[in-house]
């Protein structure tokens, strides 16, 4: 399966109109193993290692991506028993273009009745959204914004590592794993745990003999540091916890109300 062809099912993996954290982390499994025909045939049990998911979530997952036309049964089977399902993603030039037409309609639609905002006219399906008016009123949303607001978060991020080592997460990547696994308000405390450098070496030596590719590496290696993560919280109850300094009292007022008694 070509890298490339997998980069670009990835990328649309992300946009994809999903509803849960859960058909995310599925789409995204599948795309990693796309090929040229956008298909793949992954076990149920191949998916849930890859998602840290149980096998019952990641077959009603597949279910629903099914019903929302994002992922197709080819009625094709493969595999050693020729059981498993060949899976292909949905997704088309003409899909995204549709898409990028709505949401210009629906930013149009919104500065067209902000107040005080002139007509602006038709706008073009190639147009990009930074070239719309910037007086959208909050209900439009800005994901644009949105977008940037994510990049500069993980840009303050960094893995402060004093020493070599065969694989180092990108951590951008792990940031957004960490929040698909519903850990979105841990990240800095997992990143920043003390004994995260030790834990990124144990786990290089753990899987030394494994062959696997980065992303299955940045799935497995996600997993691995939320457990450590949980149980340095239950051994250090207070980790994270911001205590707020108890405030000195100003002299000079209280002695300006001694003076008073």
């Amino acid at each position: 399966m070509g890298g490339s062809v997998s980069f670009e099912a990835t990328k649309w993996a992300w946009k994809a109109p999903v509803k849960k954290s859960s058909q995310r982390l599925v789409l995204l499994a599948l795309a990693d193993r796309a090929g040229k025909d956008r298909t793949m045939w992954p076990t149920i049990e191949c998916i849930a290692e890859d998602t840290n998911l149980n096998e019952k979530t990641v077959q009603s997952v597949l279910g629903q991506l099914m019903k929302m036309g994002l992922v197709k049964d080819t009625n094709k089977r493969k595999g050693p028993t020729k059981r498993t399902k060949v899976l292909k993603l949905i997704f088309t030039a003409d899909k995204e273009e549709s898409t990028q037409k709505q949401d210009d309609s629906i930013n149009q639609a919104c500065a067209q009745t902000s107040s005080n905002q002139p007509n602006i006219g038709g706008i073009k399906s190639t147009q990009k959204r930074d070239d719309l008016p910037q007086e959208n009123p909050p209900e439009c949303g800005d994901s644009a914004g949105d977008e940037r607001k994510a990049q500069n978060h993980s840009a303050s991020l960094s893995l402060k590592l004093t020493g070599e080592h065969e694989w180092v997460p990108d951590v951008e990547q792990l940031a957004t794993k960490l929040k698909m696994a519903g850990h979105e308000n841990n990240v800095d405390l997992i990143i920043g745990l003390p004994r995260f450098e030790f834990e990124l070496s144990s786990f290089n030596s753990h899987f030394d003999s494994h062959v696997l590719s980065d992303s299955k590496k940045l799935h497995k290696f996600a997993a691995w540091i939320i457990d450590k993560f949980e149980r340095h919280k239950k051994l250090n109850p207070d980790y994270g916890v911001s205590i707020s300094p108890t405030p000195i009292p100003d002299i000079n007022h209280l002695k300006a109300d001694m003076g008073d008694w």
